[in-house]
C-alpha cells in the first residue's frame, strides 16, 4: 500500500512540474501571484525573482517542504531549466 501511494504522489509531482514549465514556456504562468506560497495545482510553490546587477532577469520556483527540483526561468536568456537541466530534457531522461 504505500509503495502504491509513494508512487501516485510521484506521478503527480512529476505531472504537476511538467503542467508548470509547460505554462511557463508558454508564457501563461503569473509569477507574480506566487511570491508568497500559494497552491498550484495541489502543489504549494513560492517564486522568488532572479536579480543581477541591472535588474530582473527571471524567477525561480520551489516547492516548500517537499523534495521536488526547482525550477528556474531566466527570461534574459530564454531558459528554462528544471534542476539546472534543459527542462525538455530534464523530462526525457525522467521517462527513461
Amino acid at each position: 500500500m504505500k509503495t502504491c501511494r509513494k508512487d501516485f504522489q510521484g506521478r503527480k509531482s512529476t505531472a504537476v512540474l511538467k503542467l508548470l514549465c509547460r505554462n511557463i514556456a508558454a508564457g501563461r504562468f503569473n509569477w507574480r501571484r506566487y511570491c508568497t506560497p500559494q497552491t498550484y495545482f495541489g502543489q504549494e510553490i513560492c517564486v522568488t525573482p532572479l536579480h543581477c546587477s541591472y535588474g530582473q532577469i527571471g524567477y525561480t520556483v520551489h516547492f516548500p517542504y517537499s523534495n521536488m527540483p526547482e525550477v528556474e526561468y531566466d527570461w534574459e536568456m530564454g531558459k528554462l531549466t528544471v534542476d539546472e537541466e534543459n527542462w525538455k530534457e530534464y523530462f526525457q531522461h525522467s521517462e527513461q
